[in-house]
């Protein structure tokens, strides 16, 4: 039996890992009850004030079945991190050190991400920035590899999309944004950075377009 799981893992890593995450979080999201119910977690937040609004809306209370949904959707969400950390590894090393490292993560069902996250807002927002992140690194292995013909800038332009949207949801990480482009200004990639930078100013006009259109302010849930 270990030795077939060996082989499966070695042909199959990235199907592997995800598995292995799946069971853990199948797990805990029916026996945990407090599975993503930290105190910590429901400080106001742009998303908990949508949850709440839509909840009034519909007229859902907290039943035990919604919160078992609930738990459900920290799951899968948590998911989503676990494949982007594997993919960012996987792109600056190799398949046995992603594989390795994306176990943290994996595993950690504490606090769904990687067991540092401090609210709901940091917990949405940082699978948007990894996925940024993630189409970013890509296209510059691309273009150190001198692959031109593969680097698209469009590509950057949906990463800025989600970047932004990171912004929107978590707004501590517009840093973690900054970063990221004074990194490719660093590296010569100004055409790069120039189309990232124009996905974050669509991406945070169109939420906060959406947000004056709805009437809500969205300054009232900004907490550095």
């Amino acid at each position: 039996m270990l030795q077939r799981f060996k082989q499966f893992k070695e042909c199959h890593p990235f199907t592997t890992l995800m598995l292995i995450a799946i069971a853990i979080r199948i797990i805990v999201v029916i026996f945990v009850p407090g599975f993503g119910s930290n105190r910590e977690l429901q400080h106001p937040t742009l998303f908990i004030g949508f949850l709440d609004k839509v909840k009034s809306w519909f007229g859902i209370s907290e039943t035990q079945g919604m919160m078992l949904l609930s738990r459900s959707l920290y799951a899968i969400v948590s998911l989503f991190t676990v494949s982007m950390v594997y993919r960012i590894c996987d792109l600056t090393s190799n398949k046995q050190n992603a594989w390795l490292l994306a176990l943290i993560p994996a595993f950690s069902i504490i606090m769904p991400s990687f067991g540092i996250i401090e609210n709901t807002s940091a917990f949405l927002g940082l699978p948007l920035l990894l996925y940024g992140s993630n189409v970013i690194l890509r296209q510059e292995v691309l273009r150190q590899n001198n692959l031109k013909e593969n680097v698209h800038r469009t590509s950057f332009l949906i990463a800025g999309l989600m970047l932004g949207l990171g912004i929107c949801v978590w707004y501590e990480s517009v840093f973690i944004v900054l970063s990221i482009l004074l990194i490719l200004c660093v590296r010569r990639n100004f055409k790069g950075a120039l189309m990232t930078f124009l996905g974050i100013v669509i991406s945070i006009a169109f939420i906060w377009l959406l947000l004056i259109i709805l009437n809500v302010d969205p300054l009232n849930y900004i907490r550095l």
